[in-house]
């Protein structure tokens, strides 16, 4: 019980949440917008990947990182075409979309690394203590001994409020994914709309995905690195009720129970079997999928193309 309410496994905890709060952000923008994005997996191994590659090919993090975001967002855009313009099915589009990208990963990864994939270490991939802040008892630990993709989370947070209900963007999104027909009638460009939510979507799972591989995995991309955390994600934004800031609550209680099965395993690993641990987030991603799932007001077009 101490080791649970210890600064170091909610800083962990902390850590592990990032990549699964940059994600969920965008997926909020899509899902609100009538996208429901399966492809997300796809989208954060992706750039996953493209982080980890471009960053050992340049010795530069940063360099690695931008790219990534850009090949997610061009992806995300390639994505919506499909979904959003051709009115294909998302959920076929999305589960071919995330198979086709283990292949093209895994393939250039033996192609481009086939000796194994150097780590980079740099700035962004270290943790860093704000000064005054970071003195603060058990807070100062958690929340601002981290890497500067968790302290970006933090401005995500409130830029992604912001955005959602206070900008023309953010009203334009919510309204074309609760009444499609009806933003048409009123002059609304609900196609646009959904394509300008699926390139930020795709953005954000890119940072996500960069930061998976370079903050938490130390920089060295292995095949299948995202691991489901695509489908936590989708999960995510229903537990969330399509709000940052309950998305980041959650995004907290994911990354805990991630850290928790780290634990369990050094402390149980002999007794109880690997797999049993592993599963514990997905465990309560489904929980809070069949209990949140009810109760949440879904987007009304949620996953409906407009035939108009």
């Amino acid at each position: 019980m101490t080791t649970l309410m210890g600064a170091f496994f909610w800083a962990s905890a902390v850590a592990l949440a990032a990549p699964l709060f940059w994600a969920v952000v965008g997926e909020i923008f899509a899902e609100r917008s009538g996208v429901f994005t399966v492809g997300l997996e796809g989208l954060m191994l992706a750039s996953a990947f493209v982080a980890a590659a471009a960053s050992a090919l340049t010795g530069n993090a940063f360099i690695g990182v931008a790219i990534a975001v850009a090949v997610a967002a061009l992806l995300g855009g390639l994505y919506g075409i499909a979904v959003v313009l051709f009115r294909a099915d998302q959920v076929v589009v999305g589960i071919g979309f995330n198979l086709v990208v283990l292949g093209v990963t895994s393939l250039l990864r033996r192609q481009l690394f086939p000796s194994g994939m150097p780590a980079v270490d740099g700035w962004l991939t270290r943790r860093h203590a704000l000064p005054i802040l970071s003195d603060i008892p058990w807070i100062g630990q958690v929340l601002f001994q981290q890497s500067a993709f968790v302290y970006g989370g933090y401005v995500l947070l409130i830029g992604a409020m912001y955005v959602l209900y206070r900008t023309r963007f953010g009203l334009v999104a919510r309204a074309v994914g609760d009444g499609a027909e009806a933003s048409v009638a009123i002059g609304l460009r609900v196609l646009r709309a959904r394509m300008r939510a699926m390139v930020l979507n795709g953005a954000l799972a890119g940072v996500g995905g960069a930061a998976l591989v370079l903050s938490n995995a130390g920089g060295v991309f292995v095949d299948n690195l995202v691991n489901g955390r695509g489908f936590l994600v989708l999960a995510l934004a229903m537990f969330a009720r399509w709000r940052p800031g309950w998305a980041a609550v959650g995004a907290l209680l994911f990354g805990a129970a991630d850290a928790l099965q780290f634990l369990a395993q050094a402390s149980f690993g002999e007794q109880i079997p690997t797999a049993f641990f592993l599963a514990a987030p997905y465990v309560l991603a489904l929980l809070a999928w069949a209990i949140m799932g009810r109760r949440s007001e879904v987007p009304s077009d949620l996953g409906k193309p407009l035939l108009s």
